[in-house]
């Protein structure tokens, strides 16, 4: 008798599970019928409630534009340079002096500036003078005389004459007091037989006795005219 068991409990225990185990199974095989009609019904309408990811439902990025502020630089006004006036003061002279050497300015003198030599003897009047010659026409010629400081002839001087006349090289020498008419201190060249037209081609010069010049080299023009046919050159000395 001690060995039965109480009927409620030999019926109550196994008698559980196969119910517990076919509710579970009609609940799963509810929710695995439930899915495809869940589904279609979202294929069906996408904007549904029932979708969990509509479309466009979704987070979509935004970029928003940032402003960055450029910086602006600023530049300074244009330097102008004052030129301040130049003060005489002794200041400013020292320091004149002491800011460095100077060049040494160089003067280019023209050919005309150049001094000429100081000869004794010059020209009477500034240049030669030009007359009808006593021995006609059919002559071309240069005479004169030199006189010393005293206006007395000076003879013993040599008169010498350059240049070209008609294309011909003239080279002539005399000494003075030794002219044909015998004139103190005269001397005299005849250059053609006619008067011949020449400009600045000839030159007189007077020489002491070592051929030291002692006047310029007076230089002078010929003229095809018979009134000027006699080229007159008078040296006087103005320096002893």
């Amino acid at each position: 008798m001690n060995d039965e068991l109480p009927l409620e409990s030999s019926v109550s225990g196994p008698a559980l599970k196969p119910i517990l185990f076919n509710m579970l199974s009609i609940f799963f095989l509810g929710l695995s019928c439930l899915c495809p009609v869940l589904s279609l019904m979202i294929f069906a309408a996408p904007s549904s409630p029932l979708n969990p990811l509509p479309p466009g439902g979704g987070f979509v990025a935004s970029l928003t534009p940032t402003f960055t502020q450029t910086p602006i630089i600023e530049f300074p006004p244009t330097w102008t340079p004052t030129v301040l006036p130049e003060t005489n003061t002794p200041a400013t002279r020292a320091a004149s002096r002491t800011s460095g050497p100077t060049d040494t300015p160089v003067y280019n003198l023209n050919p005309q500036d150049t001094p000429k030599p100081f000869f004794p003897f010059i020209v009477e009047g500034g240049n030669p003078t030009y007359s009808a010659s006593p021995k006609g026409c059919s002559w071309l010629g240069v005479a004169g005389a030199i006189y010393d400081l005293s206006h007395n002839p000076l003879d013993n001087l040599l008169v010498q004459l350059q240049g070209k006349l008609s294309g011909n090289t003239i080279e002539l020498e005399q000494i003075t007091g030794q002219a044909a008419e015998g004139q103190g201190g005269g001397f005299e060249f005849q250059l053609a037989d006619e008067p011949v037209l020449s400009l600045n081609a000839l030159r007189i010069q007077v020489l002491d006795g070592n051929r030291n010049p002692i006047s310029d080299k007076i230089v002078f023009n010929t003229y095809a005219a018979c009134d000027k046919n006699l080229i007159t050159v008078v040296f006087i000395q103005v320096n002893p």
